[in-house]
Protein backbone atom coordinates (compact mmCIF):
# COMPACT_ATOMS: atom_id res chain seq x y z
CA UNK A 1 0.00 0.00 0.00
CA UNK A 2 0.99 3.55 -0.84
CA UNK A 3 0.48 5.97 2.11
CA UNK A 4 -0.44 9.88 0.61
CA UNK A 5 0.74 12.77 2.69
CA UNK A 6 -1.94 15.57 2.43
CA UNK A 7 -0.49 18.74 2.81
CA UNK A 8 -0.67 20.62 6.25
CA UNK A 9 -2.27 24.03 4.29
CA UNK A 10 -4.79 21.66 2.65
CA UNK A 11 -5.63 20.12 6.18
CA UNK A 12 -6.62 23.53 7.97
CA UNK A 13 -8.18 25.28 5.08
CA UNK A 14 -11.74 23.87 6.41
CA UNK A 15 -10.73 25.43 10.02
CA UNK A 16 -9.62 28.91 8.21
CA UNK A 17 -12.85 29.18 5.90
CA UNK A 18 -14.79 28.49 9.31
CA UNK A 19 -13.33 31.04 10.96
CA UNK A 20 -12.94 33.53 8.34
CA UNK A 21 -15.90 32.89 5.73
CA UNK A 22 -18.37 31.75 8.61
CA UNK A 23 -17.63 35.18 10.17
CA UNK A 24 -18.10 37.41 7.04
CA UNK A 25 -21.52 35.70 6.50
CA UNK A 26 -22.43 36.43 10.32
CA UNK A 27 -21.56 39.89 10.96
CA UNK A 28 -23.36 40.36 7.53
CA UNK A 29 -26.08 38.78 8.13
CA UNK A 30 -26.69 40.46 11.49
CA UNK A 31 -26.30 43.55 10.68
CA UNK A 32 -29.11 43.17 7.64
CA UNK A 33 -31.21 41.39 10.16
CA UNK A 34 -30.69 44.57 12.46
CA UNK A 35 -31.19 46.76 9.28
CA UNK A 36 -34.17 45.23 7.91
CA UNK A 37 -36.00 45.51 11.65
CA UNK A 38 -35.25 49.17 11.78
CA UNK A 39 -36.61 49.43 8.47
CA UNK A 40 -39.64 47.30 8.65
CA UNK A 41 -40.49 49.24 12.13
CA UNK A 42 -40.56 52.91 10.34
CA UNK A 43 -43.27 54.58 10.74
CA UNK A 44 -44.55 54.59 6.61
CA UNK A 45 -44.60 50.77 6.68
CA UNK A 46 -45.57 49.65 10.00
CA UNK A 47 -49.82 49.93 8.50
CA UNK A 48 -48.69 46.93 6.04
CA UNK A 49 -49.28 43.77 7.05
CA UNK A 50 -46.05 42.64 4.12
CA UNK A 51 -43.70 44.69 6.57
CA UNK A 52 -45.30 42.26 9.63
CA UNK A 53 -44.20 39.22 7.88
CA UNK A 54 -40.76 40.73 6.85
CA UNK A 55 -39.93 42.17 10.18
CA UNK A 56 -40.93 38.77 12.04
CA UNK A 57 -38.45 36.96 9.09
CA UNK A 58 -35.62 39.73 9.51
CA UNK A 59 -36.53 38.97 13.68
CA UNK A 60 -36.39 34.74 12.93
CA UNK A 61 -32.95 35.13 10.99
CA UNK A 62 -31.78 37.35 13.60
CA UNK A 63 -32.14 34.48 16.06
CA UNK A 64 -31.62 31.86 13.35
CA UNK A 65 -27.62 33.54 12.91
CA UNK A 66 -27.14 34.05 16.15
CA UNK A 67 -27.98 30.12 17.47
CA UNK A 68 -27.01 28.42 14.87
CA UNK A 69 -24.30 30.05 12.54
CA UNK A 70 -22.22 31.38 15.56
CA UNK A 71 -22.03 28.56 17.52
CA UNK A 72 -20.94 26.44 14.30
CA UNK A 73 -18.10 29.64 13.61
CA UNK A 74 -17.17 28.48 17.24
CA UNK A 75 -17.29 24.94 17.36
CA UNK A 76 -15.62 24.57 13.45
CA UNK A 77 -13.22 27.25 13.63
CA UNK A 78 -12.18 28.20 16.97
CA UNK A 79 -12.53 24.60 18.58
CA UNK A 80 -14.41 25.23 21.39
CA UNK A 81 -16.87 22.67 22.69
CA UNK A 82 -20.14 24.48 23.28
CA UNK A 83 -23.16 22.39 22.70
CA UNK A 84 -21.16 19.30 24.35
CA UNK A 85 -20.79 21.09 27.28
CA UNK A 86 -24.11 23.05 27.89
CA UNK A 87 -26.98 20.55 26.76
CA UNK A 88 -29.38 23.27 26.82
CA UNK A 89 -27.27 25.20 24.14
CA UNK A 90 -27.75 21.72 22.62
CA UNK A 91 -31.14 21.84 22.34
CA UNK A 92 -31.67 25.55 21.57
CA UNK A 93 -29.58 24.75 18.23
CA UNK A 94 -31.56 22.03 17.46
CA UNK A 95 -35.04 23.79 17.23
CA UNK A 96 -33.39 26.81 15.79
CA UNK A 97 -31.62 25.04 12.85
CA UNK A 98 -35.52 22.81 12.82
CA UNK A 99 -37.41 25.41 12.31
CA UNK A 100 -35.68 28.29 11.70
CA UNK A 101 -35.35 28.01 8.07
CA UNK A 102 -39.08 26.60 8.17
CA UNK A 103 -40.29 30.03 10.01
CA UNK A 104 -38.09 32.41 7.43
CA UNK A 105 -39.55 30.38 4.66
CA UNK A 106 -43.23 30.95 5.88
CA UNK A 107 -42.79 34.70 6.92
CA UNK A 108 -41.85 35.26 3.44
CA UNK A 109 -44.34 33.27 1.28
CA UNK A 110 -47.26 34.79 3.29
CA UNK A 111 -45.69 38.48 2.64
CA UNK A 112 -45.38 37.38 -0.93
CA UNK A 113 -49.50 36.34 -0.66
CA UNK A 114 -50.07 39.68 0.82
CA UNK A 115 -48.93 41.16 -2.23
CA UNK A 116 -50.04 39.00 -4.64
CA UNK A 117 -53.75 39.22 -3.41
CA UNK A 118 -53.47 43.07 -2.70
CA UNK A 119 -52.49 43.49 -6.66
CA UNK A 120 -55.37 41.30 -7.21
CA UNK A 121 -58.84 43.12 -8.30
CA UNK A 122 -61.56 42.11 -6.52
CA UNK A 123 -64.47 40.73 -7.79
CA UNK A 124 -67.29 43.39 -8.01
CA UNK A 125 -65.03 45.22 -10.31
CA UNK A 126 -65.70 46.00 -13.68
CA UNK A 127 -63.01 44.69 -16.53
CA UNK A 128 -61.51 47.05 -17.82
CA UNK A 129 -59.72 45.19 -20.70
CA UNK A 130 -63.27 43.78 -22.56
CA UNK A 131 -65.14 47.26 -22.84
CA UNK A 132 -68.07 47.20 -24.83
CA UNK A 133 -68.42 49.87 -27.29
Amino acid sequence: MSSTSVSPGLLIAPTQLNIYFGLFIYVTGVFGSIGNVIIYRSRSLRDRACSVYLLWRSVVDFVYMNSILLTRILQKGFKIPITTRYEYLCKIRQFGSSYGNQLAFMFLALATLDRIFLAHRSAGEPNQNFSSS
